[in-house]
């Protein structure tokens, strides 16, 4: 099995990683707030926790920042799941939530590419249909403006490898280095897929 760092997916950007942090901690604790501040000032009935306010709403406030912590932790760890392998067998494909494993009959290395995105729009993903996607990183089932079904590992910048299957959908890769990545998929191909 091999995992060569100039053809490994590149990993989730700082910028990723805080658009996640302000949609699953920041965004929710200050809807519980606003929701609390707004509550506390209608009339009707109160659930107070011993005839405190101030508690009920400490508690509420910690409950929802400790769900919120574990919910971004959750997530956060699966950002890191983004990786290629290759053995003998194939190519192995984790990203997210995600993971495939594709047979060398299974790749359709004749017509892999590396591409530029912002000059192949038709190949960029359009409608997440499973999915992982933040600003700057894109993980999941997609349908691709051409309506291909695709399995994307995608970070930022516009260069991507673009590998056809036999399975139905496509894949839009995002190593380090895509040309590196196809060069070592055609290497280790039996002569029988490289056709």
């Amino acid at each position: 099995m091999e995992s060569q760092p100039a053809w490994q997916l590149q990993p989730a950007s700082s910028t990723a990683r805080l658009w996640l942090f302000l949609l699953a901690v920041a965004l929710p604790v200050a809807i519980t707030l606003g929701a609390l501040a707004f509550a506390g000032n209608g009339p009707g009935p109160k659930l107070l926790i011993g005839n405190s306010p101030w508690l009920t709403n400490t508690v509420v406030v910690v409950g929802i920042l400790v769900l919120c912590l574990a919910v971004h932790w959750f997530i956060g760890r699966a950002l890191r799941r983004h990786h290629i392998t290759l053995d003998g067998g194939g190519l192995g494909i984790a990203t997210t939530f995600y993971a495939r494993k594709l047979g060398w009959d299974e790749l359709q290395l004749r017509q892999a590419r590396v591409i530029d995105l912002d000059e192949h729009t038709e190949l960029k993903p359009l409608l997440k249909t499973n999915g992982t996607r933040l600003p700057g990183f894109s993980s999941g089932w997609f349908r691709l403006r051409n309506r291909h079904k695709a399995l994307v590992a995608m970070a930022s910048g516009p260069r991507v490898l673009y590998l056809p299957t036999t399975q139905g959908y496509d894949l839009l890769l995002q190593p380090r280095q895509p040309q590196a990545l196809l060069q070592r998929l055609q290497e280790l191909a039996p002569a029988s897929a490289r056709r």
